[in-house]
């Protein structure tokens, strides 16, 4: 078991159920704290200015999640919701929530705001969406609109504990394997992540609908979410896509290196790759061209066409070339003759297509 994990576990039991709120942004009797608020106020409305959300009325700026509640522990986010109307930007709704996702996605990775140990994280809702939260609190009014009951659950620590750590081993073994592998191991290594992200999803979502927010499956997610393994498992899938298509380019002398016959420096102890002034011809080796990006310089001097990147590498890649997370746009990055279409998987996972154009 990994040491995150472990360290995680040692106190799982305080850390799921509480008897007080956060004391870190609540008092005795349940009032927020005023200096945390008016963060949270000037955060969002640089978060919305951001969106260049202009003549769009916000109904109202939530605090819900964990730390508005009794099941907040030392990982819990700050999680703001930004209340519009979705119709106030365009009739279809489902393609706003999209458009909103991709930038809201990309201020959460370049913006770390830590407040009292505590990360803030932003989302966008529409005002007509359900939000089902046993604790629910309006940063725009300061007053509760759902309080929170003291209600411990009964929890099976060992059960969640049990379930966390078979699927984190299954990651590990995962990650021990894909340094090594290449072409068919490697596209059988992105079938198995896959397929255990997509095994980690069901498994939470029968919980959450047998049970709710306190069933073991839901509580084994938090626990892997919480201690990166579920961000391990997605750069696994990132990692084994590219490993499928790059490859290890050996010279003709690399190649017979040892072969005293085939390998002129061997028989005549000179060695034909040397560059010197005596070197009349440098084109021996084809031209490497670097980039900032180790995915773009794989693409551009490998031979294959298309990598795939996901989560965090698919992120980083862009920062690099300044380019905002979009979903179902195409763009370019920089002058690299790379291109990426970016789309979310069924998850909701930010995926991009890099391209040569």
């Amino acid at each position: 078991m990994s040491t995150p994990l472990r360290a995680f576990l040692i106190n799982i039991g305080v850390r799921f159920y509480n008897e007080t709120l956060n004391q870190k942004f609540w008092s005795e009797d349940r009032k927020f704290d005023p200096d945390i608020r008016e963060k949270l106020l000037s955060i969002t409305d640089d978060f919305i200015d951001n969106l260049d959300l202009q003549g769009v009325e916000i109904y109202d700026i939530t605090l819900t999640g964990s730390n508005s509640n009794y099941n907040y522990n030392e990982y819990s986010d700050l999680d703001v919701h930004v209340l519009i109307d979705f119709k106030d930007i365009n009739e279809d709704e489902k393609l706003v929530k999209k458009a909103l996702d991709g930038p809201r996605f990309v201020w959460n990775l370049r913006h770390n705001v830590n407040l009292r140990g505590h990360d803030v994280e932003m989302y966008m809702q529409d005002k007509d969406e359900p939000h089902v939260a046993s604790g629910l609190y309006s940063l725009k009014d300061d007053k509760w609109i759902t309080e929170p009951s003291y209600d411990p659950p009964s929890i099976d620590i060992n059960d969640v504990f049990k379930k966390a750590r078979a699927i984190e081993t299954d990651i590990q073994i995962l990650k021990e394997k894909i340094s090594t592998a290449k072409g068919p191991d490697a596209r059988e290594l992105h079938e198995k992540a896959n397929r255990l992200k997509e095994k980690i999803s069901k498994m939470r979502k029968r919980g959450l609908a047998r049970e709710g927010e306190f069933s073991i499956e839901n509580l084994a997610f938090k626990v892997l979410r919480n201690t990166q393994a579920i961000g391990d498992l997605i750069d696994i899938i990132a990692a084994s896509y590219d490993s499928i298509y790059t490859e290890n380019f050996k010279t003709f002398f690399e190649y017979y290196q040892g072969d005293p016959i085939m390998n002129p420096k061997m028989r005549n102890g000179k060695d034909p790759n040397r560059v010197g002034l005596t070197k009349k011809h440098l084109n021996t080796l084809p031209k490497k061209h670097n980039h900032k990006c180790p995915h773009v310089s794989n693409l551009v001097n490998g031979s294959a066409h298309q990598i795939k990147l996901m989560g965090q590498p698919l992120l980083n890649t862009l920062a690099e070339y300044d380019v905002d997370y979009k979903p179902g746009v195409t763009n370019g990055l920089g002058n690299s003759g790379v291109e990426v279409e970016m789309f979310e998987d069924n998850e909701g996972t930010p995926c991009g297509m890099l391209r040569k154009k």
